[in-house]
């Protein structure tokens, strides 16, 4: 696996094992650190250009957010991708982002819509373009609208800890789909907008549903032994 480059962080200025803590976090969520990458503090610390200390504390912090897992006597890795972990993960993001999308879409504000579809047509593009990251970033943020206009805070600190857990799956799941040159992926999104323009919060969280047991199948079926 190529290694990240120090310079390639781009970090703004902050606490430093912020910082850290912020680049390491952006590296495994895009892929740069795969699954099962060792993240001796040594090393890490020479990749980002800091001395060990706030290393060590934003490896602790990738540990406790569930990016990454400590083994005695080894130290801490990038989590792997496993399918018990995929099933609960979904099987809690169809509750509560279904729900989200319920109550969401049921407050009916037409400028929600209007910026998802901005969103929408900029993660259409880059998913044209292959730039499955940005694709990636335009969903949620295309979804954040959605559920900002829940106004429920705490719902929405859960799902994003949730997109948190769950980028790895959804980086390979969008890449493989890249790669077969099929946007099926992206599909339910005219569907939830167009719900989200009725004010339809019962058709908000049937799309999102039915849109993550598909997600969640072909995850499945991705990472199940052969």
């Amino acid at each position: 696996m190529s290694t990240p480059d120090a310079q390639d962080a781009n970090v703004p200025v902050a606490p430093l094992t912020e910082q850290v803590f912020d680049t390491l976090r952006g590296w495994i969520v895009t892929g740069q650190l795969e699954p099962g990458y060792r993240l001796r503090v040594r090393d890490v610390a020479e990749m980002v250009g800091t001395s060990v200390m706030p290393v060590r504390e934003a490896i602790r912090r990738l540990v406790h957010s569930g990016l990454a897992v400590h083994e005695p006597y080894k130290g801490a890795k990038v989590r792997g991708l496993d399918v018990g972990e995929l099933e609960h993960a979904y099987d809690v993001r169809i509750l509560l982002e279904g729900e989200g999308a319920r109550l969401g879409a049921s407050a009916g504000e037409a400028a929600v819509a209007d910026r998802m579809q901005d969103h929408w047509n900029a993660l259409a593009q880059a998913a044209l373009e292959g730039k499955v990251n940005d694709a990636l970033l335009h969903d949620e943020h295309l979804l954040d609208e959605l559920y900002q206009a829940a106004d429920n805070d705490i719902l929405l600190d859960i799902v994003h800890g949730l997109w948190d857990r769950c980028r790895p799956y959804r980086v390979l799941w969008v890449t493989d789909a890249a790669k077969r040159n099929d946007a099926s992926v992206w599909r339910y999104k005219p569907e939830l907008i167009k719900a989200v323009r009725d004010g339809d919060g019962d058709a908000a969280q049937d799309v999102i549903r039915h849109s993550y047991l598909i997600a969640r199948n072909s995850l499945r079926t991705m990472l199940s032994p052969q």
